[in-house]
């Protein structure tokens, strides 16, 4: 298993941004909005799958280093759990079955993040924090606020992903087409 430089560069680089847009936060309820969703997109959408695992688990441990141990009883963590599995599968989505439907990729992720975060929520704040959320309460303050910013953020990821996309192919085109 062993990565080029150029693999270990973007891993990196993707792992900071979405640790870095951690900090770009909109204070709602129990779990806060922030950016990272975006840069987990654009890592499933852009690298390997081993490479979106590691992009991703970089940025969990960067987290759980710099924050504390005590993150992991955060609301908010398990949608940072979500992330490690998130990336590669959109990227194994994208690479194995060759799904370019970039919007499709887009929502799938966001509902296994959802998938998996919100129950990891319920259980800290119902059962560690003994807050006794109703229902509606966890799927208002969980989900309800959230998807704008998440509908905002994914057309961001498709729009990015799309540029580079064919910025990259015309250049690749040009760069064979003069050889």
């Amino acid at each position: 298993m062993k990565f080029k430089a150029q693999d270990l560069t973007r891993i990196s680089f993707m792992a900071a941004l979405t640790f870095i847009s951690g900090f770009v936060v909109i204070p709602l309820g129990p779990v806060p909005i922030t950016l990272q969703t975006l840069f987990v997109l654009l890592t499933g959408f852009i690298l390997s799958e081993r490479a979106a695992f590691f992009a991703q688990l970089l940025h969990l441990l960067l987290a759980v280093l710099i924050r504390g141990a005590s993150i992991v009883m955060a609301p908010s963590f398990g949608f940072l759990i979500a992330f490690v599995v998130v990336a590669p599968f959109i990227a194994w989505l994208k690479n194995k079955r060759n799904i370019r439907n970039f919007t499709l990729l887009t929502i799938l992720a966001t509902l296994i993040i959802y998938l998996i975060g919100t129950p990891y929520m319920v259980f800290i704040l119902n059962v560690v924090l003994e807050s006794g959320l109703s229902f509606v309460e966890i799927v208002t303050s969980g989900v309800l606020l959230f998807l704008p910013g998440d509908i905002i953020k994914g057309i961001m990821a498709v729009m990015v992903i799309k540029s580079l996309v064919r910025r990259y192919s015309r250049e690749y085109s040009q760069e064979h087409y003069h050889k």
